[in-house]
């Protein structure tokens, strides 16, 4: 970022002095508030458009001057070289490298801030940042009247507040650029309002469009506004007629006139006035201060012992559950156990019926056992028979083979026997027809006593 293309305006005014109402409108004419934002709120619910972070940064660094954001008293004294101011002065240059790097204009408003403008100016410039102040301003008993709604302060403590918010910026902002809005200005006329105040702080927005003035008008409702100022209410103080001189100051800036001189010396006497009386006030600020510490510490136990206490009404809540489901659970496991216990009794008793059978089936499992092992014996002579049978059979078959071929042999020899049979039966039928021819032939007959007495000699032959 350079001086020449960027711009940061600082919204400066006191708590309810309408700086959302000015920031909203900044926001809807397009100028960059960054991305977080602090939530709406029941005492503002347009929204407070306050970056989150920069409210945390001023909120640690009063904690460590041991102020708060109510404290009328003055910062303390070289505060702003302070190890607390410098670790802000780094939260804040970060926080703008980060969040707005890039936009050519950009905002942040916090109230607080009008109490820290020497850090966001060194800051700022640190960056080649160009820093403007841009007040926003309204009447000290509206904000007075506001405040005493919403905390129920007396009007002596939000004008001191109002007054040391407004001149602190004032003082620490005489060499940057700065212009002022009046909150009524602002509700009457805010298209007009903002865009004039923008010129003067030399940045280049065009006059709103029809539709963004549409937009203003919808966004910045003089209904929104509770607390009128009375004409006739009186100002009794020195300070409030200081307060009022100052208002009347930032409202001829707001018109043109250069006043800066004037608010300046409602300045110088507010710390005149703050010397007379100021040690007396700030004796009764620090007690103060010290009560809000002791009340915040006591509000931090409270809600610790509250958490604690809600911790233990949940934990005996629980308790209660956690004790009737664990009722209702014995209850159910009881009448499981009862259902067990019948169960295991039918157990028993299948049990013992099953061990009797599986004692006989025990003894059959024996015998079989037994009978197996014979079985299996005689399988094994089986398998040596069959074994020999084989060895048998192959013989037998080598047999039959042997059989076989002298059966073939010996077909083949009847078949000559056959063969010689038939010759020798039709040689023997020859011969028999040859021999009957002889037998009854002459000569056969003729010779049968010479046969006769051959056989004679024969035998006698075969007796010697």
């Amino acid at each position: 970022m350079t001086a020449g293309n960027s711009t940061a305006i600082l919204v400066a005014g006191m708590h309810r002095s309408g700086t959302s109402a000015l920031t909203g409108a900044l926001n809807v004419l397009g100028i960059s508030l960054g991305e977080h934002l602090l939530a709406p709120g029941e005492d503002n619910p347009k929204g407070y458009w306050e970056h989150q972070g920069a409210v945390e940064i001023h909120e640690r660094l009063l904690v460590a001057l041991e102020r708060r954001w109510d404290d009328v008293r003055p910062l303390p004294a070289g505060w702003l070289t302070s190890d607390a101011a410098q670790m802000a002065l780094a939260e804040i240059s970060e926080m703008v490298s980060r969040e707005f790097a890039g936009a050519p204009v950009w905002a942040v408003k916090d109230p607080r801030i009008c109490r820290f403008l020497p850090l966001w100016i060194e800051a700022l410039r640190t960056l080649g940042i160009r820093p403007v102040v841009l007040f926003a301003a309204r009447r000290p008993s509206e904000v007075a009247a506001s405040i005493a709604a919403r905390n129920h302060w007396s009007a002596p403590v939000s004008e001191m507040l109002w007054l040391r918010h407004v001149l602190e910026a004032e003082a620490a902002s005489r060499m940057v650029p700065r212009a002022a809005v009046i909150y009524d200005d602002l509700l009457a006329d805010p298209a007009d309002t903002v865009s004039t105040a923008l010129a003067r702080l030399d940045i280049g927005i065009t006059r709103p469009s029809a539709m963004e003035q549409g937009a203003l008008a919808e966004f910045v409702d003089s209904a929104d506004r509770h607390h009128a100022h009375r004409t006739t209410e009186e100002r009794p103080t020195t300070l409030a007629q200081i307060a009022d001189a100052a208002y009347a100051s930032l409202t001829e800036i707001a018109h043109g006139v250069d006043a800066w001189q004037s608010l300046q010396h409602c300045g110088t006497r507010f710390e005149a006035e703050w010397q007379h009386c100021g040690s007396s006030i700030e004796a009764v600020a620090d007690m103060a201060y010290r009560f809000s510490m002791n009340e915040v510490a006591a509000g931090i136990e409270a809600s610790r012992l509250a958490s604690d206490l809600n911790a233990q009404i949940r934990w005996s809540e629980e308790a209660v559950e956690i004790r009737s489901a664990l009722q209702a659970n014995h209850d159910e496991l009881s009448a499981q156990a009862q259902a067990l216990a019948r169960e295991r009794h039918h157990l028993v008793t299948e049990l013992e019926r099953v061990t009797g059978d599986a004692m006989r089936v025990g003894q059959e499992l024996s015998i079989s056992e037994i009978r197996v092992a014979q079985v299996e014996s005689e399988l094994s002579l089986s398998q040596t028979r069959v074994a020999q049978v084989e060895s048998e059979l192959s013989l037998s078959q080598t047999r039959v083979a042997q059989v076989e071929s002298e059966l073939s042999l010996s077909q083949t020899r009847v078949a000559q026997v056959e063969s010689e049979l038939s010759l020798s039966q039709a040689e023997a039928s020859s011969r028999a027809a040859v021999i009957e021819e002889m037998l009854q032939s002459r000569s056969w007959k003729i010779t049968r006593p010479m046969r006769g007495i051959a056989r004679v000699f024969r035998g006698m032959a075969h007796r010697r």
